[in-house]
């Protein structure tokens, strides 16, 4: 399996959307995104110069107030809103600057048990939106639905641009309730949701009658192209003919991970997507082929499918290695990398877009699925074979593959 060379044992790329599953903070699953220490990232000869006074100003300002502003003033606080203000300028929701809080939620491993409403959200005009809750989470049980926008928070609006601000409020302690306040389809609606304990599978699989194997990944956190890898396996040998991988409601995770996931499906040597950078270089990430090359295969995917999982899709579309079945895709084709800044705190930048082998950028259009199913308005959990209706058209499909 194909995994990119690291700049340090440490570092991680990341692909993904926002988790409110970890009192709403830690993000991308809540998993453990390696990072790399702020100073490795600049050449010797271009390290800030002590005599550089383009940030003059800045330092006026902070004179003028501990001089003047009639209370006391926190320092560190001084600082670290200096810090966020310019991370925010740069006008990139995904660029974002964290404390040491934030950073110990946002690092937090993302296959354990977390306090949360258990519901993942994503970033669209400017609007907090509902990608999709767990199933049988808080959320979920309160009435949570993909599509869904959080508008406020304990009363106070908040925009896409403040989400931040919006997790800080919503994450808390388990039994603790939140209130929060819904538009869907143009009516507002108020619902509180009482924080509890998650617990996260993230591959969960089974047979289906017919031969055919149902593999459900929830986010690309580590290690997760070498489990799918096993269920697969697993199924194959309990008779599985073909699969059915279900990326419905994936926001991402790690881009290793979806270039080792769509490596068990694509022949070798194959490119599975490429970056370009700021200075619009390009870089290609290579399938180094697997076990299940040629093997019948359906993808469902929907609004929530974002980022790693469009990357997977983006590839396995591209080549007609899987028929596509569900909704269109969230539209997330750019890339964050995590750097450490001192010691407890770090920032995540966008780094790269990213692009399928055919070269689409998928960044606010989405993927569109070769066949084309909505789940009926009024389907009612669980979701089951019976109920589901993507699943059973992803059933339907596969078993013309597989005659």
């Amino acid at each position: 399996m194909y995994y990119e060379p690291k700049r340090n044992s440490s570092s991680k790329i990341i692909t993904a959307l926002l988790v409110l599953i970890v009192g709403v903070g830690a993000f991308f699953g809540g998993s453990i995104y390696g990072s790399l220490n702020s100073e490795k990232v600049l050449n010797p000869g271009e390290q800030p110069s002590v005599e550089d006074d383009s940030f003059d100003k800045l330092f006026e300002v902070k004179e003028i107030l501990n001089a003047t502003y009639y209370k006391d003033i926190d320092e560190a606080a001084l600082l670290e809103g200096a810090i966020k203000g310019m991370v925010n300028a740069v006008g990139d929701p995904y660029t974002v600057f964290f404390n040491a809080e934030e950073y110990k939620d946002f690092t937090d491993d993302g296959a354990g048990n977390y306090v949360g409403i258990g519901v993942i959200v994503g970033i669209k005009d400017d609007a907090i939106v509902v990608i999709t809750p767990f199933e049988g989470s808080p959320a979920y049980n309160a009435g949570l639905r993909s599509g869904d926008i959080i508008t406020q928070v304990e009363g106070v609006p908040y925009k896409g641009s403040e989400l931040d601000k919006a997790v800080n409020i919503i994450r808390g302690e388990e039994g603790k309730p939140v209130r929060l306040t819904i538009l869907r389809n143009g009516t507002e609606e108020e619902v509180t949701i009482v924080r509890a304990s998650i617990t996260l599978v993230n591959v969960q699989s089974e047979m289906l009658e017919g031969n055919i194997g149902h593999v459900t990944l929830l986010q690309f956190t580590e290690g997760i192209a070498a489990q799918v890898r096993e269920a697969v396996g697993t199924l194959k040998a309990q008779g599985a003919k073909g699969i059915i991988l279900d990326l419905r409601g994936n926001p991402g995770g790690f881009l290793d991970e979806a270039v080792g996931l769509g490596s068990l499906f694509i022949d070798k040597g194959k490119t599975i997507l490429y970056t370009l950078d700021k200075g619009n270089q390009k870089k290609e990430y290579y399938s180094a082929g697997g076990d299940y090359i040629g093997m019948p295969l359906v993808l469902l995917i929907d609004e929530g499918s974002a980022s790693a999982s469009e990357v997977v899709a983006g590839a396995l579309k591209d080549y007609g290695a899987a028929t596509l079945v569900g909704q269109k895709t969230f539209g997330k084709g750019i890339v964050q990398m995590v750097y450490n800044v001192g010691d407890t705190e770090g920032v995540k930048v966008t780094v790269s877009s990213y692009y399928s082998p055919k070269g689409i950028n998928i960044h606010g259009e989405g993927i569109h699925p070769d066949v084309e199913v909505k789940l009926p308005e009024d389907v009612q959990a669980p979701l089951t074979l019976e109920n589901d209706t993507q699943l059973q058209k992803a059933v339907e499909v596969l078993r013309t593959k597989m005659n």
